[in-house]
């Protein structure tokens, strides 16, 4: 990570001194407006084509964020030297995408972020690998302590392989791979500029299928769209800002909690039961993230 990322004040310097902490805020903050981004995505594919809603919420995401941007930084502050690396991204997120888009409708959300977090080890394992971060035991702990937590809550789950699991399975590598490339990108970009760029290129990328999948969405449908639009674009944004304050393998933890927002969300939508091994789960999974906030704001705390 760069100096000028990691030295750089933002909107909560003033409030949180310590950058590790301030890092796993946004972190926390951008794994609630996915589940939300989640949610809205499920409903609307219970109603038209996948593939259709994975355009949509990239078109809605652009129509949000464009005017904001040029409203406070005019169309100089759009600009990138990084087009490559944004292209790039874009590749990884739209097939991995278009994937999860697929799985969702199989899939209780539940089940979708459990098998996603099989991310964290591709992730890790790359950002060793590419990234050249170091990665030190008390991170591999959590992350592996977190990932236990998920086999116990999918526990029956993993064993009904239909469609969706394998298209998750699928999509999971090429998500962390767009979440690698974020991560090296947000050091040279803000993060307004890392979303704009990602919901301007998919949009490009989903468009063939938007087209071939074409309905004339409702007034209902149409403000799900705006909700997963807004919502993604959130948690896209404030990954980013999280990326900059932080090394993308210690951030890994804390995505562990996003089973908990979607089973949250899975009871209060569609009225679905968690059974013990849910609560059991996830309390391995919040423990083994807090345990590693509680270490990263000590190695972060100056001395």
């Amino acid at each position: 990570m760069s100096a000028s990322a990691v030295d750089a004040p933002d909107a909560l310097s003033g409030l949180v001194p310590s950058r590790v902490v301030r890092g796993l805020i946004v972190a926390v903050l951008s794994g609630l407006c996915f589940a939300l981004l989640n949610t809205s995505a499920k409903e609307l594919t219970q109603q038209l084509p996948p593939l259709f809603v994975a355009w949509g919420r990239w078109i809605a995401g652009l129509v949000l964020i464009a005017p904001v941007m040029l409203w406070r930084v005019g169309p100089d502050g759009l600009a990138t030297r990084h087009l490559k690396l944004h292209g790039l991204r874009g590749l990884f997120h739209a097939t991995g995408y278009a994937l999860w888009y697929e799985a969702v409708f199989w899939l209780p959300l539940a089940t979708v972020a459990a098998i996603g977090f099989t991310g964290p080890i591709f992730v890790t394992i790359g950002a060793v690998l590419f990234l050249r971060e170091t990665v030190h035991r008390r991170r591999w702990i959590g992350v592996a302590i977190g990932f236990a937590g998920m086999l116990v809550v999918v526990r029956p789950g993993l064993a009904e392989l239909n469609p969706g699991t394998w298209m998750m399975l699928a999509a999971v590598p090429l998500i962390s791979g767009s979440n690698l490339v974020g991560k090296k990108v947000s050091t040279h970009d803000k993060p307004m500029v890392v979303v704009f760029w990602q919901s301007a290129i998919a949009s490009v990328l989903f468009l063939p299928a938007g087209l071939l999948f074409w309905h004339v969405p409702t007034l209902p449908q149409v403000a799900l769209f705006l909700s997963a639009g807004l919502f993604g674009t959130l948690g896209y944004f404030f990954l980013a800002w999280s990326f900059r304050l932080m090394d993308i393998s210690a951030l890994q933890p804390i995505t562990f909690l996003g089973i908990v927002w979607a089973a949250a969300m899975d009871m209060i939508v569609w009225g679905k039961t968690a059974d013990l091994w849910t609560f059991v789960g996830a309390a391995i999974i919040v423990a083994a993230t807090s345990y590693i906030a509680h270490r990263e704001a000590r190695i972060g705390r100056p001395r």
